[in-house]
């Protein structure tokens, strides 16, 4: 039996401290359940739990000692089918540019996969759930452990950090002087919120974490915006090149293949589908004007025209009239 397994029933197993319990009458509790162990293996297993949870607790009775858990213990427990959604999640984090961060969260993993092996052979389903995307995943920037660490840490405890950071172009690194205001893990990358020294005030700055050469914490801690949401129009200006304050009311004219897809999946929480008498759909809904919007419009190709917005719409014509100028050279 796997050993996480066995830890989480001692856990569910340890009473209060009423009615606290001998060494062997958790074997033999755990042995009703199936797992027949000996006495030293589950003497080595509570040693080991309790140096994990500081809620385990012990006192002499005679020669032996009686054991109980303190209070509620936080701890790894899961269905198996919520095992198959974690390592289903933590498999599609690592693809997308958090392979690191999941490799510290491994005894969480390593505990749900266990789970979806079970007791033989012929219940292991590690291999039934995977990560896919039909889009072409860009590989990630490495990203310096101990520099996300620190950046952590500053967020952690609201102070500030001291940072080489090389422009992209630069041929020699800048000393930031910076304050963390959150981070933000998307496509490939992770993105760093921030204000430092000699960015006007009132902006906010997003950096990319993998032109980090170094950080460390600082004494002269500055002074955050008050009130920062990552989520603001402000913050996703930076992150995301949002481009419009509000939703903006858009309309675009779809063919029947692109129809299918959206009328599975909307392009927008209020999206509507119109037929239209030539065999396209009338598609309408709002939506923040992005690079996001801009990107995802590009690679519809045929299948899709912008009518409305008229700016949306000249952009994305100029854009792809230079792209057919590029396939009509000789």
């Amino acid at each position: 039996m796997d050993q996480l397994l066995r830890h989480d029933l001692i856990l569910r197993l340890l009473p209060g401290k009423e009615d606290a319990i001998s060494i062997n009458t958790i074997r033999q509790r755990v042995a009703s359940q199936g797992i027949d162990v000996s006495i030293k293996t589950i003497q080595r297993d509570i040693v080991d739990l309790a140096l994990q949870y500081p809620q385990i607790r012990s006192k002499p009775m005679g020669k032996a000692n009686l054991w109980w858990a303190e209070k509620s213990l936080s701890r790894l427990y899961m269905l198996p089918t919520d095992a198959m959604n974690l390592v289903m999640i933590m498999n599609h984090a690592a693809r997308f540019g958090m392979a690191a961060q999941v490799q510290k969260l491994a005894p969480i993993r390593d505990y749900a996969v266990s789970l979806l092996k079970g007791n033989r052979p012929a219940q292991d389903c590690t291999g039934k759930v995977i990560s896919n995307t039909r889009f072409v995943v860009l590989e990630p920037s490495p990203v310096n452990p101990d520099v996300l660490e620190v950046i952590q840490q500053a967020l952690l405890e609201d102070e500030s950090v001291e940072a080489l950071y090389l422009k992209r172009g630069a041929h020699e690194p800048r000393l930031l002087h910076l304050k963390p205001l959150g981070l933000s893990y998307q496509d490939s990358n992770i993105y760093l919120s921030c204000i430092f020294k000699g960015l006007p005030k009132g902006q906010v700055a997003a950096l990319p974490l993998h032109r980090f050469q170094s950080a460390k914490a600082t004494w002269e801690n500055l002074e955050a915006p008050n009130d920062f949401d990552i989520n603001s129009n402000e913050a996703r200006r930076s992150l995301i090149s949002q481009r419009s304050e509000h939703p903006v009311r858009f309309k675009l004219r779809v063919s029947q293949a692109l129809y299918e897809r959206l009328d599975e999946n909307a392009l927008t929480t209020d999206q509507q589908l119109q037929p239209t008498a030539d065999g396209w759909w009338l598609m309408t809904g709002s939506l923040h004007l992005s690079q996001g919007l801009d990107l995802w419009l590009l690679s519809q190709g045929e299948h899709l025209e912008v009518l409305e917005p008229m700016e949306l719409r000249e952009q994305i014509a100029t854009s792809a009239k230079r792209m057919a100028a590029l396939y009509e050279k000789s």
